[in-house]
């Protein structure tokens, strides 16, 4: 569920968008505290690529007491996309300790460690990713997909560049990677 909230950014109408949020804020005028209502806005947020906006939502429904792995996977998520790894490592964490059964989150445990350098806990998540069943192959090239579809080619590339290294025998991921790069330059 929440691979499939965090990989839909590409997929949305930017209009209709627009108009949502300011339905749900007019809104949020009277009933200030809503809690479906500010999660729906830090997704508005979230897929208008305001990382920095939909995190104080989910502080503030985190301090008004929802603290359930949607909450926190989605405030790790966020805090990995604007590189504050520390946070994003507490977060994953406390997700884990309420859901140790979400590959998913093991896996983005394990690219936020690898980004600070430790490796071994890196290996260690990416492990019990794979163990609960997780392609991480695939998972890198949906995380490619997605960035390139945002026009965020350099995030794409590295995506790309991961999964080729995982299982060099894909030419068509070592064309996409030639490609991008090339539009890169």
């Amino acid at each position: 569920m929440l691979r499939d909230k965090i990989l839909s950014r590409s997929n949305v109408n930017m209009e209709l968008l627009l108009k949502e949020e300011e339905e749900v804020r007019f809104e949020l005028l009277t009933i200030p505290n809503d809690f479906e209502k500010l999660e729906r806005l830090a997704q508005i947020l979230f897929h208008k690529r305001d990382c920095e906006g939909a995190v104080e939502i989910y502080k503030k429904l985190y301090k008004l007491g929802k603290k359930d792995e949607s909450v926190l996977g989605f405030l790790g998520y966020l805090n990995y996309e604007l590189g504050n790894y520390t946070k994003a490592i507490k977060y994953f964490n406390k997700f884990l300790d309420k859901k140790p059964q979400e590959a998913f989150v093991h896996f983005l445990l394990g690219n936020t460690y690898s980004r600070v350098g430790q490796v071994i806990d890196a290996i260690s998540s990416y492990d019990f990713a794979i163990f609960l069943d997780l392609d991480i192959y695939k998972a890198h090239l949906d995380f490619a997909r997605e960035y390139e579809a945002l026009g965020r080619i350099e995030k794409a590339l590295q995506e790309y560049v991961t999964a080729f290294e995982i299982d060099p025998r894909d030419k068509e991921i070592k064309k996409k990677i030639e490609k991008l790069k090339n539009k890169n330059n």
